[in-house]
């Protein structure tokens, strides 16, 4: 990451699989980067919807890749709410690597003399530069199948999404299709469940699960620190005991710039909820300032925070 000039106005850590960034005011920002090696990875969440109802003998499958995220997953779930999608395997994680080789999507297995692909969709192809610098939107790749006779209620095939020379996902659909009611309108269709879908490996960022510092260590923390200290022992050494080296200046436009520091720690360390790092940061400042003291100085109205560990922190 390049920084250009120090400002106040925001600040952008780039850490090795996420990038904060911490605002004073909400508004449109854009951040532009590039891989500086084919080892980057683009976390693509591959899902496959289709209908359990037709009313002809063709069947489209439609198979979407969308960012890793809940709002991207959300969104696609809407949209196929409105044309009666159903999803029909759970979704799967893809890791796209930046090697230049494109994504392919094919579907396999289809049970022979019961339904047939139409020509040239078995397999589609998407070039590089279409997913790795694609828009927010998803990538959707539509199949077209045909059922021999209208008897046939049951699918079964696999979809295969795989990146040439790359991470490779197979998703089983096995699906009931059912013919819809002539005496049912359109608008009449009955709401069709989707999968409860567990976004469970995405750190919950709000809400009552959210990764907290607990509320007392938070105020003592900021109580410590936010004061100046003739021994430096203030805001500025817990920013660099968490690697925070830059761009001081935001933090120190902030009424509590501890208390911003924390908040970065933890969205930091969502995925983990581990206070141990930073109890060790906080046990290697006292240890660091025990060394630089005067061996007659007292220190008796500074906040101990070496037994932070063995006390929950």
């Amino acid at each position: 990451m390049s920084v250009e000039e120090e400002t106040t106005s925001c600040y952008c850590l780039l850490d090795p699989y996420a990038c904060h960034i911490l605002l004073n005011s909400f508004g449109t920002y854009a951040l532009i980067g590039e891989p500086i090696s084919d080892c980057a990875v683009r976390q693509l969440k591959v899902a496959v919807f289709g209908c359990l109802s037709c009313n002809s003998l063709d069947y489209n499958l439609r198979v979407y890749c969308m960012d890793n995220t809940p709002c991207a997953f959300q969104e696609v779930v809407s949209d196929e709410r409105l044309q009666g999608g159903q999803l029909l395997e759970e979704p799967k994680l893809l890791h796209f690597r930046g090697n230049t080789f494109s994504l392919q999507i094919s579907v396999l297995d289809i049970p022979p003399f019961l339904w047939r692909i139409k020509p040239f969709t078995a397999c589609q192809e998407v070039p590089f530069s279409r997913v790795w610098g694609s828009s927010q939107q998803p990538l959707l790749c539509g199949f077209s199948l045909e059922r021999y006779s209208p008897a046939t209620t049951q699918l079964s095939c696999k979809v295969c999404v795989r990146q040439l020379q790359g991470h490779e996902q197979i998703l089983h659909i096995r699906t009931a299709v059912l013919e819809v009611s002539r005496s049912r309108r359109p608008n009449e269709r009955e709401t069709i469940p989707f999968f409860a879908h567990d976004d469970s490996n995405f750190p919950a960022q709000m809400g009552p699960k959210a990764f907290k510092i607990p509320y007392s260590i938070r105020q003592r923390i900021c109580a410590t620190f936010d004061t100046p200290n003739t021994k430096g022992k203030d805001w500025q050494m817990l920013a660099q005991k968490n690697s925070i080296n830059r761009n001081l200046s935001y933090f120190a436009a902030q009424s509590s710039p501890s208390a911003v520091i924390l908040d970065l720690w933890e969205a930091r360390h969502q995925h983990d909820g581990d206070l141990d790092s930073l109890a060790c940061a906080l046990e290697e400042i006292g240890r660091t300032h025990s060394k630089l003291s005067d061996a007659t100085e007292t220190e008796a109205e500074e906040p101990d925070f070496s037994s932070s560990r063995q006390n929950g922190l």
